[in-house]
């Protein structure tokens, strides 16, 4: 969530939409996710008191990530959108995320998990969280400090490349779960009836496919350490602090103590609006 909110404001030139509310919503998270583990045993004889305890602090925890999807959203609306490859990915990520929630918030009404317990929908739903959310985010991550890190620029074509096979794959392998759970598809079976054949045909299709999308990672990341175009101190234009420094940054990061004189995400001042001309022309290039 975090490298959501600093990348979307960065390619959107927008500041953060409602900048405090997000971080009041992540010790909200934080905070009621703690109450919500028992939805996983609502089918092993839970009392009924506890059952709708815990389904009411399951549906709850939506209230704070929301707030940080809308503002996401709010953020990018109306925007000088760049759609770069760290953008996509966190768009990509914040997509699946949505997904993810949703599903996470019928999983803890208490009829609708005791149908699905145990089915392949709860599988498709984990996925939703902790490959198609995070590791859509982690990648939007390294793309974005990437330059920091290398004093190199990726290639541009391959990342874009590798985002749309990820985010086909990613969905072609983790939907179809969903509804072979409805159907009653059990999970951790080694085989399962022919009447769910042709939604597992897709998933497995779509698992090749995502093994497939890393090798175009792979292959520009070792590339584009080694001949990759040097990199600007700020490609993106950023306002985060390590951005101020040289890319890669100097053994001792600042030689002296920094002195901060911007709110976070001051994308709305003029010096922050547009991307520099010599900056402009190295993210051109680096595509090439």
């Amino acid at each position: 969530m975090s490298i959501f909110s600093e990348v979307i404001p960065a390619f959107t030139r927008n500041p953060l939409f409602g900048y405090k509310s997000v971080a009041v919503a992540s010790f909200g998270i934080s905070i009621v996710s703690v109450s919500v583990w028992v939805y996983h045993m609502f089918a092993s004889g839970t009392p009924s008191w506890m059952r709708i305890f815990f389904m009411f602090s399951t549906m709850l925890v939506a209230i704070p990530t929301g707030v940080k999807v809308f503002s996401w959203t709010a953020t990018v609306w109306k925007s000088k959108l760049h759609l770069d490859t760290p953008m996509l990915f966190a768009l990509g990520g914040v997509v699946m995320f949505i997904l993810g929630g949703i599903t996470g918030v019928m999983l803890g009404a208490i009829a609708f998990d005791l149908h699905v317990n145990n089915t392949y929908f709860v599988v498709g739903h984990f996925h939703y969280i902790v490959y198609n959310t995070i590791t859509m985010a982690l990648f939007a991550g390294i793309y974005f400090w990437f330059p920091k890190i290398t004093g190199r620029m990726y290639h541009e074509g391959w990342g874009k490349l590798h985002f749309w096979l990820t985010f086909l794959g990613a969905n072609l392998t983790f939907f179809p779960m969903l509804p072979l759970g409805i159907e009653g598809m059990i999970r951790r079976v080694s085989s399962y009836d022919p009447q769910y054949a042709n939604w597992n045909i897709l998933a497995s299709l779509g698992a090749f496919l995502l093994g497939m999308a890393t090798l175009p990672f792979i292959a520009n990341m070792v590339a584009s350490c080694f001949v990759g175009m040097k990199a600007p101190n700020n490609p993106w234009h950023a306002t985060g602090l390590e951005w101020s420094i040289s890319s890669p940054p100097p053994p001792e990061n600042f030689e002296t103590i920094p002195t901060v004189n911007l709110a976070p995400y001051s994308y709305g001042l003029p010096q922050y609006s547009t991307v520099d001309t010599t900056d402009e022309e190295a993210i051109k290039q680096h595509g090439n």
